[in-house]
């Protein structure tokens, strides 16, 4: 095992993929294909494990387990925090699990004399038989059911996935069939050199892997929360504004002093600091500019090639802009997974217009996503998601 974390997975520590390799030759033994896992994302404990209640109250008795009605919150991620905040102000008993000294995003809930337990978000979804992180199985779905997805097929061959590419001709994108946080990724691959190396990087995670066409154009978040809600922001990646004075490394430092962006390794924060590293200067280099550039008035650039939260993105809240046809568009998605909570990545120029008047694609759906990014969005609007989600919750149960 390798000393150091790999660069590919960043911002999330990881110095082996050993168990990824692992699980992908299991599923192919056994025939269940991905739905074999170290733990499934998403489903929560209270559909899928009917032990884990019983489990997590006899190993209280023993004190390895402790149910904690005021958790050190900068422990949790906010992703989970939102929605405990809520509960207490709803007047919900709610419990963080705690295991051997650590949070697990796990949570215990009394409602009408009835216990549920619940990872992270407790809108419970009803559906445990479609894998919607498999980015192939769910690209597979929506192509069949005519929703917009890049030109794309999965691969383990390298030989047979470049000659895919050439087919649907540069610029392309390579990604692991599974994962988030865009890990081993590579994205605007022009040429065979770039594209063996982007190969490379993604079997390191796992053997399989897709080639999709690059789509240009704005990354938004969609979430539908019920079937029927959905909020949307714009993710952005980590950037500054010139103002024709201030050098790039001093705009950083007056973006990091926003009280909403914590460290980046903070839990319980939505938005984050940006941080000046290797990776950011030489994505500064790439555009001909450095530290010390002054940028002219309103001009931006970007610092990061990530559009995750860890890399200081933005999150620009646009549920009131969304084009009622784009609504619509997510709805249909969220009832052919069969689910009531779904995260979606679409792309496309501008989300105030229709889907059907303009170039877009929906890249992949989560079932565990990030939805503090619409109640914590660095501009725009912020949707109460997490107040729509209890009501969902307690209306259901």
């Amino acid at each position: 095992m390798s000393k150091h974390y790999c660069p590919y997975c960043l911002p999330t520590k990881r110095r082996s993929h050993t168990h990824f390799h692992v699980a992908y030759y299991l599923g192919r033994v056994s025939g269940l294909g991905l739905r074999i896992k170290l733990k499934t994302p998403g489903q929560s404990y209270f559909n899928c494990y009917s032990l884990w209640p019983f489990i997590l109250r006899a190993l209280s008795v023993i004190k390895i387990v402790k149910f904690e009605n005021n958790p050190d919150q900068s422990e949790l991620l906010n992703r989970s925090l939102i929605f405990f905040n809520e509960a207490k102000k709803m007047g919900i008993d709610i419990q963080a699990v705690k295991i051997l000294g650590g949070y697990r995003n796990d949570f215990r809930f009394s409602y009408d004399n009835k216990e549920y337990y619940y990872e992270s978000i407790p809108l419970f979804s009803h559906n445990s038989n479609f894998d919607m992180d498999d980015k192939s199985k769910s690209r597979a779905l929506l192509e069949l059911n005519n929703i917009p997805v890049p030109a794309g097929a999965k691969f383990t061959n390298k030989q047979k996935a470049l000659q895919f590419a050439k087919q649907i001709d540069w610029p392309v994108v390579v990604k692991p069939c599974s994962g988030s946080l865009s890990q081993h990724v590579v994205c605007n691959i022009s040429s065979e050199k770039e594209f063996l190396e982007a190969v490379r990087i993604v079997k390191k995670y796992r053997p399989d892997f897709i080639v999709e066409k690059y789509i240009l154009g704005n990354l938004y978040r969609a979430t539908v929360v019920g079937k029927d809600k959905v909020f949307c922001c714009h993710r952005e990646r980590a950037n500054v504004v010139g103002n024709g004075n201030s050098t790039i490394e001093q705009l950083i430092q007056e973006k990091n002093r926003d009280k909403k962006r914590g460290a980046p390794t903070k839990r319980n924060t939505t938005l984050h600091q940006i941080v000046v590293d290797d990776i950011l200067i030489s994505t500064l280099k790439t555009q001909g500019l450095s530290l010390g550039s002054v940028l002219e008035n309103n001009q931006k650039v970007y610092l990061h090639y990530k559009h995750t939260l860890s890399s200081g993105c933005d999150t620009v809240g646009l549920t009131d802009q969304m084009h009622s046809d784009n609504r619509e568009l997510f709805l249909q998605i969220t009832n052919l997974l069969n689910t009531r909570i779904v995260g979606i990545d679409f792309i496309c120029a501008d989300i105030s217009k229709s889907y059907k008047e303009q170039e877009c694609a929906v890249l992949e759906t989560n079932s565990l996503p990030y939805i503090d990014m619409h109640y914590e969005p660095s501009h725009g609007v912020s949707d109460e998601v997490a107040q729509v989600v209890w009501d969902i919750v307690l209306n259901s149960i």
